[in-house]
C-alpha cells in the first residue's frame, strides 16, 4: 500500500510541469501568445476570440525590468518599440501584412515591471467576429498569427484560423 501511495505521489509531481516557455528575451523573461479558440467559423459572429500575451519568469530569482516610461509611447498598431514604457502589445498578421491584419492593442502601466520567480501573468484582448468586421478588418478564411510583445520584446506567436 505504501508503494502505491509513493508511486501515485511521484506521478502527480511529475505531471505538474512548468507551463512557462523557455526564456526568449534579452532580460531573461519568457513571452508567448495564446489564442482561443484556434479555429473559428467566419459565420459565427458571436463567439468571443481570446488573445493573450503572457510574460513569465521561469528562473529561481526575481526579474525587474525598467520599462522606459513614463512617458508611455503608444505605437498605434505599428511595431512596438523597446523601452517605450508599455507592458505589452498585440498585433495580428496574415500573409504579407505583419501588423495590421486584425485588431491591435497596447497595454501600459508602470515604470518598473517586477516578475517573481516562477511567475507568469498576461494581458488579454477579447473580440467577437462581429466586432472584428465592424473595426474594418476583413473576415477572410485562412490562417492568422497573433504576435505578442513585452516592452518591445517579441515572443512566441500563436496561429489561429478562420474557416467557413
Amino acid at each position: 500500500m505504501r508503494f502505491v501511495l509513493l508511486a501515485t505521489s511521484l506521478l502527480c509531481l511529475c505531471s505538474c510541469g512548468d507551463d512557462i516557455v523557455a526564456p526568449n528575451t534579452d532580460v531573461g523573461l519568457s513571452v508567448w501568445t495564446e489564442v482561443s479558440p484556434s479555429f473559428i467559423s467566419i459565420r459565427d459572429t458571436t463567439t468571443v476570440l481570446h488573445m493573450r500575451v503572457f510574460v513569465g519568469n521561469k528562473t529561481n530569482h526575481e526579474i525587474r525590468v525598467v520599462s522606459g516610461g513614463p512617458p508611455y509611447v503608444f505605437t498605434f498598431g505599428n511595431e512596438p518599440l523597446p523601452h517605450s514604457g508599455l507592458w505589452g502589445s498585440l498585433r495580428i498578421a496574415r500573409g504579407a501584412d505583419l501588423l495590421h491584419a486584425g485588431p491591435s492593442d497596447d497595454w501600459w502601466g508602470d515604470s518598473v515591471y517586477v516578475f517573481p520567480a516562477h511567475h507568469a501573468e498576461y494581458n488579454e484582448q477579447t473580440i467577437t467576429l462581429r466586432e472584428w468586421k465592424a473595426g474594418g478588418w476583413a473576415l477572410t478564411t485562412g490562417n492568422y498569427i497573433a504576435r505578442g510583445w513585452f516592452n518591445g520584446r517579441e515572443g512566441n506567436s500563436a496561429p489561429f484560423f478562420f474557416v467557413r
